[in-house]
């Protein structure tokens, strides 16, 4: 029982950013990895937790007219086509190299907005 209230605030924390569409998984997915949890098994959980938020994420922002559907369905049908690709990388992959690819992309996009940030402060003092 503890396990699972300890996991509850990522849980929301991936939930709330999730529905908003900035990649919640991302955060559930670091998690189960700092839990011990291998990678693949992880990558599991985290698109099984997703399938819910997604859904109705999905239902909200098609309510309040936020979905434009003419570019969400070439880009789910790309994604579908990456879904299958991507599934047979990882399968592939040591579980260890995965792991390290997956430190490297958060890695990644923690400079990117940390940069991002930087510009953006400086453009506001001016």
């Amino acid at each position: 029982m503890r396990g699972a209230l300890s996991s509850l605030l990522p849980a929301l924390a991936a939930g709330a950013l999730g529905a908003m569409g900035l990649g919640g998984g991302g955060v559930l997915l670091l998690w189960l990895s700092l839990l011990g949890m291998d990678q693949l098994t992880a990558q599991g959980v985290n698109l099984f937790f997703i399938l819910p938020v997604g859904a109705v994420g999905l239902w909200l922002h098609r309510k309040n007219g936020l979905v434009v559907l003419s570019a969400a369905l070439p880009m789910a049908l790309g994604g579908l086509l990456g879904l299958g690709l991507g599934t047979a990388l990882a399968g592939w992959l040591p579980s260890g190299l995965l792991r390290k690819l997956f430190g490297l992309l958060i890695a990644g996009v923690a400079v990117r907005e940390g940069w991002g940030a930087i510009r953006l402060a400086g453009k506001t003092r001016r």
